[in-house]
């Protein structure tokens, strides 16, 4: 007599462990590590341990199950110690390593850095899209975990940040928010007084993102490094330079 019984799904054999701070999530089989998986624009990327390249699947047990097949193929060998592997560093601190230095990221990003010094948020680590986690600290109050850059940034015209109180649990009462990001922000200079000399006018900002796009098609990674540094680094006129990096991506008027 037939059934309509499922068929057996194989035991699984890894565990996905806590989300660390960078993003990713520790995969482990029988308490030793094999990889790290983690969620970039709705997809799950797998990265095994000890190797560079990484894999992407349509969910986090399919990414995790990909990292136990290749353990077990001998291609990455497990290890005890779980903080033995380390996240992809980037060529500047600024820019995540998974998003490629191209004019419109660069662009994204100093306008993204800007608004965040604008409005009293610390970065831990570098620009990583509008709908991806993004972990800074609250500088009124001490509090750090993740954002969202399409929160943050307002809509719709409005730079309003969402939620306007800044986060659940924030230890400044919502009406004195206001005031205290006045106080640690301060009154910003237009023109930048650093040595390294950040842009902030349109000649000086598109010059050198057409000089940071030649460094990254020749591979000259130093040079793209320097410019990505007056681009994107700190700078207490960093307002003003992502003033004007939206103006730069800001479509024409029409008529």
């Amino acid at each position: 007599m037939a059934t309509n019984d499922a068929p057996d799904i194989p035991e699984k054999r890894y565990r996905i462990g806590d989300r660390t701070p960078d993003g990713r999530y520790p995969v482990t089989v029988d308490g030793k590590l094999i990889g790290h998986i983690h969620r970039w624009h709705g997809d799950w990327h797998a990265r095994a341990l000890g190797q560079v390249e990484e894999s992407q699947h349509e969910d986090r047990d399919k990414a995790a199950a990909h990292l136990d097949t290749v353990t077990q193929s001998g291609a990455a060998l497990p290890q005890t110690e779980q903080a033995g592997d380390t996240a992809p560093e980037g060529i500047v601190p600024w820019l995540h390593p998974r998003m490629a230095p191209t004019r419109r990221n660069i662009l994204s990003a100093g306008i993204c850095l800007g608004r965040l010094d604008e409005i009293a948020w610390s970065p831990k680590h570098g620009y990583p899209g509008s709908d991806n986690p993004f972990e800074m600290e609250d500088l009124i109050c001490g509090w750090v975990g993740n954002r969202w850059w399409s929160h943050l940034r307002g809509r719709n015209g409005d730079p309003t940040p969402r939620p306007a109180w800044r986060h659940e649990g924030c230890k400044v009462p919502f009406e004195e928010q206001a005031a205290r990001v006045a106080e640690l922000v301060g009154k910003r200079p237009t023109q930048c007084p650093c040595e390294t000399g950040h842009p902030t006018d349109r000649e000086a900002v598109t010059g050198l993102l057409d000089e940071a796009d030649s460094a990254r098609k020749a591979g000259d990674i130093e040079a793209l490094r320097g410019h990505l540094t007056r681009l994107l680094g700190p700078c207490p006129a960093a307002p003003t330079r992502a003033a004007v990096m939206r103006d730069i991506v800001k479509p024409p008027q029409k008529g």
